[in-house]
């Protein structure tokens, strides 16, 4: 299918704004493809595939937007583009409260005296991200770093900086926070309460969130750090001050930690920290062992766990025997002939904790947001389509029993990712006539924008398994797995 480009020079325009327009464009009729960039040298390898680099793509330098469209012929790709840079330009001209662009403040110091703010969001090309982020710390204002590819010395570097003016930088490639209340990037609306979440991880974040708010708790803040930030040669710059910072909170009285595992070195240094503060806290290095509450702190190896725990600390109950927050119950295990797992997730985390609690079973696990799949795609959180081939491929292999996914809410999420992935399934059934057991389990709450009773019951109606949690969903495919290979009826989450 024929490609067609147009480049507007010199229009930077931020990158999440970009990938929602063209989510937008991708749904029109007859679009194949649509991509919307900034023509870095990173997006230039990783937005889009080498067939559709043109001449003028390539000499496009890193202040040129690039606009990309995949249809039938030549005068419908023009009218699409026409859309596109239209639809691009008429938010770029107009604020959510429609002022004009002239009244924008175009610079920081006219952005924190309009709005009196102290937190500035940068989503840049990762080359112009340190240099941002310098100006707004020298301007007292706190930093969330949406960009990525920022040098490793850089994030040291501005984080040192920030440290010594008792700021704080949650990034680089943080897009997950929740600061007083206001959800940033891809966040969830949850209830206010007296939980402080700090965390490594984006998904991760958001799934300990909802999970909080289920159990009716809620939160204070959610601070990011960035996914390198626990690493050695970071050293959790961001995570200790940010817990320091709760620690000093007066509306924060529990303190909740998510993470991958970091090395033993920089473990033991937040450990230490998190003791330091006072405050009772839980920390959920995923698939660590859980243990007994030492001095105030609480080790927890999966995010439900975690929830469990800091809700029983919130309520005054007792935190040690806390394990789930959803009971589990008696689930009917299909008869299939086939006993894999394949698990096609939009969260990295999720799909690591569901790899961690599968392990030594027959189970593939692909995190769909990694960059070997997110190449020439937009990430599958704002464009879940682009887990359509994933599921007619596990619906067409013959070995697999089971598949397991995540439905992501949230503010910067797609709209109505339970109809992605309902299309999904039907039009797999529907082609291979297998039986297959589809799991799913849907991170949000009810004042998300999707809504997720509508959410859940979208995906009921189309007869795939929905459970409450992560966890609870990769337990129930690990039973069905391990009772199909048995020739059992059903089972007991246990």
């Amino acid at each position: 299918m024929p490609t067609f480009t147009r480049i507007k020079t010199r229009f930077y325009q931020d990158s999440l704004k970009l990938m929602r327009v063209s989510a937008e464009i991708k749904n029109l009729p007859g679009v194949q493809q649509a991509f919307a960039f900034m023509a870095t040298e990173n997006n230039k390898k990783s937005r889009i595939q080498e067939s559709m680099m043109g001449e003028d793509v390539q000499k496009a330098g890193a202040d040129d937007l690039v606009l990309i469209i995949q249809c039938q012929d030549a005068e419908t790709g023009n009218t699409l583009l026409d859309e596109f840079e239209g639809r691009i330009t008429s938010t770029a001209a107009q604020g959510e409260k429609g002022e004009s662009a002239e009244s924008r403040p175009t610079t920081f110091e006219q952005g924190r005296a309009k709005l009196d703010a102290n937190l500035a969001v940068i989503s840049v090309p990762g080359p112009y991200a340190a240099v941002q982020a310098m100006t707004a710390l020298s301007q007292d204002m706190n930093v969330m770093l949406f960009s990525d590819n920022v040098s490793i010395e850089d994030e040291i570097m501005i984080k040192d900086y920030a440290n010594a003016r008792d700021l704080l930088v949650m990034g680089p490639d943080c897009g997950t926070a929740i600061i007083s209340g206001v959800p940033l990037c891809f966040a969830n609306a949850v209830s206010k309460g007296d939980i402080g979440i700090i965390g490594a991880s984006g998904t991760g974040t958001q799934e300990l969130s909802v999970l909080i708010d289920a159990a009716g708790c809620g939160i204070t803040h959610a601070i990011g750090t960035g996914g390198r930030d626990l690493s050695e040669e970071v050293a959790g710059r961001t995570m200790l001050g940010a817990i320091k910072l709760l620690a000093s909170d007066s509306e924060t009285k529990i303190i909740a930690i998510i993470s991958k595992p970091p090395s033993a070195k920089v473990a033991n240094t937040v450990l230490e920290a998190v003791k330091a503060s006072g405050k009772p806290a839980v920390l959920a290095f995923l698939g660590a062992e859980s243990s007994k509450p030492e001095s105030n702190v609480y080790i927890a190896g999966t995010i439900e766990e975690a929830a469990a725990k800091i809700a029983a600390l919130s309520k005054g109950e007792n935190a040690d025997t806390a394990q789930v927050i959803y009971s589990r119950e008696e689930i009917e295990c299909p008869k299939l002939s086939q006993t894999a797992i394949k698990g096609l997730f939009t969260g990295g985390t999720l799909a690591s904790e569901a790899k961690a609690i599968l392990k030594g079973l027959d189970a593939h696990i692909i995190d769909l947001g990694d960059d070997e799949y997110t190449r020439g795609a937009l990430h599958p959180m704002i464009d879940p389509s682009n887990r359509s081939s994933h599921i007619m491929d596990a619906f067409s292999d013959d070995k697999t029993a089971i598949i397991l996914c995540d439905v992501v809410l949230g503010y910067g999420s797609h709209m109505d990712p339970a109809a992605e992935l309902v299309k999904d399934v039907q039009a797999a059934r529907a082609k291979t006539k297998a039986s297959k057991a589809v799991i799913a389990t849907v991170v949000g709450t009810e004042n998300d924008p999707q809504v997720k009773s509508k959410q859940v019951q979208a995906l009921k109606d189309a007869n795939i398994i929905v459970l409450p949690s992560n966890q609870y969903a990769a337990e129930v495919a690990a039973c069905f797995a391990k009772k199909l290979q048995n020739n059992n009826g059903t089972t007991e989450v246990k």
